[in-house]
């Protein structure tokens, strides 16, 4: 077995184009009409907060930073930068993936119409968009660190009066179909496979049903029927997020599958997914996290 150790480090501007790579995993296809180069940017101007994930370079730690980033977790006041084309851009795509009557888009858009003035901890009043992406074969035990140094960060930027005083988080992610007769009829859903039997795992050590599930319901660990479909979670610690949000909706990608991706290229029908988290829940979520994302499997 090849054991890999990996070290934490800030955004570095060398990490550019791998940020923008992660990135572009979050909207699939619809990447290419986004300038994520200038989210990438932003993220990599946030001086106190984010974290990136890279193997470990022994003893050597200038080595270890000028590797490429396997995973990113930051987060963006969407508010603040309201005028940040890039920025404002992506949200207004993201506003657009929830149905114009449903709460959700409602409340978003009541949230996203506080001006840019500074929001304090008495007074919360901006949302953040927690960006977090890995590569699919990194283990999620990295992820409840990645989180815990989030909420210092996002402390230590308050102390300093940065403009981290939210009210709520809106979380983009990912999600995939499967069907039963998916698994059973492609010869290449090695990959799929393995993320359902992931999921199957958790849900099984944690108890109780999976929520992020199909039309008719089977929970994880059920066979179903043939052609009974269902929606699984690219990552462990999105299930921890959606217990505590108030709002959830899965959205298809306007530029369909993407071919060049690799998942994709093993028959997973990816979507993507929005969740709105109070910030009262942040503490709740990330006890959460750390429950879920520890799980061996």
């Amino acid at each position: 077995m090849l054991d890999v150790s990996f070290s934490f480090f800030d955004p570095q501007p060398q990490d550019y184009h791998s940020i923008k790579l992660l990135l572009s995993q979050l909207v699939q296809g619809d990447a290419a009409s986004f300038d994520l180069g200038g989210v990438a940017d932003l993220v990599l101007e946030q001086k106190l907060v984010g974290s990136t994930v890279k193997t470990d370079g022994g003893d050597d730690d200038d080595k270890a930073a000028e590797g490429d980033p396997y995973a990113v977790l930051t987060v963006l006041n969407l508010n603040v930068h309201k005028d940040h084309k890039a920025l404002s851009a992506l949200t207004s795509y993201l506003l657009a993936k929830l149905p114009a009557s449903s709460p959700f888009h409602a409340e978003l858009s009541s949230l996203l119409a506080h001006p840019a003035e500074p929001s304090t901890a008495a007074a919360p009043k901006h949302v953040g968009l927690v960006l977090s992406e890995r590569l699919v074969n990194m283990p999620a035990q990295i992820v409840p660190p990645m989180y815990k140094m989030l909420d210092e960060e996002l402390q230590w930027a308050r102390d300093e009066n940065e403009p981290y005083h939210f009210s709520h988080l809106l979380f983009l992610s990912r999600v995939f179909r499967s069907t039963a007769a998916d698994l059973d009829s492609d010869p290449n859903a090695a990959l799929e496979a393995a993320l359902v039997a992931e999921a199957s795992m958790r849900a099984a050590v944690l108890g109780g049903p999976k929520k992020k599930k199909g039309r008719k319901g089977a929970a994880p660990g059920e066979a179903g029927n043939a052609g009974e479909d269902k929606l699984w979670v690219y990552h462990a610690e999105d299930e921890a997020v959606e217990k505590v949000a108030s709002h959830k909706h899965v959205f298809e990608y306007s530029r369909g599958r993407r071919q060049e991706d690799g998942s994709e290229a093993f028959g997973v029908e990816t979507k993507g997914q929005l969740m709105l988290v109070p910030w009262t829940k942040w503490g709740a979520l990330l006890d959460g996290i750390d429950k879920v994302a520890s799980v061996p499997v």
